[in-house]
């Protein structure tokens, strides 16, 4: 794929703005422009050194801080594609509530079980329960852009919870289900973030190889009497997935 010389921008040499920064700037335009769609080369060093005359050097300079931050990668035999982007996850805490938002329009929400059981010791400590108490658990599997990104199993109180039951949680929002009673309204998240490899379910439900980073969230979610309501473990892929946290501190 060849660049229209007319339009294509130019590495202005006498600017403040380091000239490995600026090709830096037009590859990424031309990445998000779908200029170069997913899994299609990019130029190579030499092309590139020829199209904006420019070293090799500083080529290899752009090129590279484009592979760490994930928009391009380097496959042995072939050269530097464009790589498929991760997802961005968006964490933003307020002063008085805490926010997780998957903004996508094509993610979907699966089933994948859905029943009473028994807490265990562990799980009935964390929901503030008596050991062997009832609970619901569910797990869940997000599905964005028809690829598998997360899957999602929580814990909540039978007692307070057993309406749930009722509903279609592939189609309703659990937190939006939970808020239709006040004691149940989840206001505080709690999150501890991990990062651990991929075991043998992952490779199935997530189709990711066994290895592969995962990024481990553990979250309990309590009412604004500081009770917990859920108590959720995610696993998202490494591979498809990025977080970023925005704070606003009190003042």
């Amino acid at each position: 794929m060849e660049h229209n010389v007319n339009q294509m921008k130019k590495i202005d040499k006498l600017a403040p703005i380091p000239m490995f920064y600026q090709l830096k700037q037009i590859l990424l335009h031309d990445i998000e422009s779908n200029f170069y769609p997913v899994g299609t080369m990019i130029p190579t060093e030499l092309e590139l050194s020829k199209m904006y005359s420019i070293s090799r050097t500083t080529v290899r300079q752009a090129v590279l801080d484009l592979v760490r931050e994930g928009y391009l990668t380097r496959q042995k035999g072939k050269g530097t594609l464009v790589a498929k982007q991760k997802l961005s996850n968006s964490f933003v805490q307020q002063t008085e509530n805490f926010q997780l938002g998957l903004d996508h329009i094509n993610a979907q929400i699966y089933l994948l079980g859905f029943k009473r059981i028994k807490a265990t010791s562990e799980i009935a400590q964390i929901l503030n329960l008596e050991n062997g108490s009832d609970i619901l658990y569910l797990h869940r599997k997000r599905i964005v852009d028809n690829e598998p990104l997360a899957t999602i199993i929580t814990y909540l109180p039978f007692e307070r919870c057993s309406f749930l039951t009722n509903h279609n949680l592939e189609n309703e929002s659990l937190y939006d289900l939970l808020s239709l009673d006040s004691d149940n309204k989840v206001v505080k998240l709690k999150k501890r973030i991990e990062v651990t490899e991929a075991n043998d379910q992952d490779v199935k439900l997530l189709e990711i190889k066994k290895g592969k980073a995962i990024q481990l969230f553990y979250t309990v979610g309590s009412n604004a009497d500081g009770v917990p309501i859920e108590y959720s473990i995610a696993r998202y892929r490494g591979d498809r997935s990025s977080f970023n946290i925005s704070v606003n501190l009190m003042t």
